[in-house]
């Protein structure tokens, strides 16, 4: 088989980047009727190869002038370079006395003349398909389980002498970054010294964890498939970026704990009003650094008083679950149960509601959580059923269950913080409410999601922007 003229060009352009080390450089003149090209490649801290394009074209299209201004360039001292000269139309007479001009003047350059062949294109897949001479890692973090101090460190991506076109599964956890987004750092490592930066990109990410493909296109850039959104490159200098990154991240070890109570029984339209509402609420506590809040939420309803009434007992729809989490429960809430429910809140005992069944869950789920900081936010209009009969003329709880021994002892025994937003204004409202809200509860129309979390005591944390991603484990 023979073999081609660019293969021999593209096989000695593969040979003298593969030669390329130190301060060596290559030197390859493309000849064109259009003009003389000048590649000036050289490996940089990294082992890439590097290069310099330099188009020589005179304004009145003259290659041989463009030659001459070739020959006239700078160049690193012969014994530092290999240099290969490309002449791409032989059978063009000013094409080749320009190649003429450059053999002269370089007379240890290796002269190919295969028409139509492009050098610069050779040049490309010839560093294209080099091996890699050095290690490449992904700059991480690591947190300290104990001290929460943050150091970095490298995940290996890929080791010497892989190819283009080879990956590796990997998955990291981001957390909140600026806008400057994630940074995607790719390092490479020459036997023991310090790591040399190979390319940064930055994606603008939600907090979480991404399992990536790394693909190695080419010596000097690494893609990551997988992100919701490209990574583009990342121009912050290196300095600036290593100064971002907290001394320490926070961790909670005992997150607060948030009882969310709605009431779903009453008009459609107001119950909906209820549920979104705390959802409103719940996106403004998950701006919070991840782990800072779990949050349960309970849903209840009327007792079953007549004949043919639905019951609507207290129940526990998540429990101890990120803020996002509740929202989503939230969601599915509105969406597939509520349409169905809508005759059944409208006829359920007009005149309670079972706050008092809602305290005995709520104790549950408090005494289940342990030691972490309370408190309940409870959202509704109806006064609860008494233990008892009594003046209220209200149907007592079928349980006698007493709402308020069980406040008292949610506040005596758990420290629990409370607040309440009601459907009606503070002077209407049953007392109850105001014992709910730990004073005058908000009313619903008008209720300030920041006032109603300083009065439950919970003060949502600074996010730490953090710009590396961690290596998920």
């Amino acid at each position: 088989m023979t073999t081609s003229g660019l293969e021999i060009l593209g096989t000695a352009l593969a040979t003298a980047v593969m030669e390329l080390s130190g301060s060596r450089h290559l030197i390859v003149f493309e000849v064109t009727a259009g003009g003389v090209t000048v590649f000036d490649v050289h490996r940089d801290g990294t082992g890439t190869p590097r290069g310099l394009v330099e188009p020589l074209a005179p304004r009145d299209g003259d290659v041989v002038a463009a030659a001459r201004l070739a020959a006239d360039l700078p160049r690193p001292l012969p014994g530092d370079t290999t240099m290969i000269l490309q002449c791409a139309s032989p059978a063009d007479p000013r094409v080749a006395q320009a190649t003429e001009v450059l053999r002269a003047a370089r007379p240890g350059a290796r002269v190919f003349t295969e028409p139509g062949t492009r050098a610069g294109d050779a040049l490309r897949r010839a560093i294209s398909d080099e091996p890699l001479t050095q290690p490449y890692d992904l700059v991480v973090l690591r947190r300290h389980p104990q001290e929460g101090t943050l150091h970095f460190a490298g995940h290996p991506l890929f080791g010497r002498e892989a190819r283009s076109g080879d990956h590796v599964e990997l998955t990291v956890r981001c957390e909140p970054s600026d806008d400057r987004g994630t940074v995607f750092a790719v390092t490479a490592w020459e036997d023991h010294r310090r790591p040399r930066l190979v390319s940064a990109h930055a994606a603008k990410l939600a907090p979480g964890p991404y399992t990536l493909l790394a693909e190695l296109e080419r010596p000097g850039k690494v893609r990551f498939h997988g992100l919701p959104d490209a990574a583009e490159r990342c121009e912050v200098p290196w300095e600036e970026l290593v100064a971002a990154v907290p001394s320490r991240l926070d961790r909670f070890a005992d997150p607060a704990h948030l009882i969310c109570a709605v009431q779903l029984s009453g008009p459609y339209e107001r119950v909906l009003s209820r549920v979104q509402w705390v959802a409103g609420f719940l996106g403004m506590l998950a701006d919070g650094p991840e782990d800072w809040l779990r949050v349960s939420l309970i849903t209840y309803g009327s007792h079953a008083v007549h004949r043919g009434d639905p019951e609507q007992p207290a129940r526990t729809e998540c429990a101890r679950v990120s803020p996002e989490e509740a929202q989503e429960a939230l969601h599915r809430l509105e969406e597939r149960r509520l349409p169905g429910m809508r005759e059944a809140m409208a006829r359920g005992y007009p005149y309670a509601a079972r706050i008092e069944d809602m305290l005995v869950e709520a104790g549950r789920l408090v005494k289940a959580a342990g030691r972490a900081p309370a408190a309940l936010l409870t959202v509704g209009d109806r006064p609860p059923h008494p233990p008892r009969t009594d003046l209220s003329e209200i149907i007592p709880c079928g349980d006698k269950h007493d709402w308020e021994s069980l406040l008292a002892a949610l506040e005596r025994d758990h420290a629990m913080t409370f607040a309440a937003v009601c459907d009606l204004p503070a002077e209407r409202a049953h007392r109850a409410w105001s014992r709910l809200g730990g004073g005058a509860p908000a009313e619903l129309a008008t209720a300030d999601a920041e006032e109603v979390c300083a009065r439950l005591g919970l003060a949502v944390p600074a996010v730490q922007p953090v710009p590396f991603p961690f290596i998920a484990v």
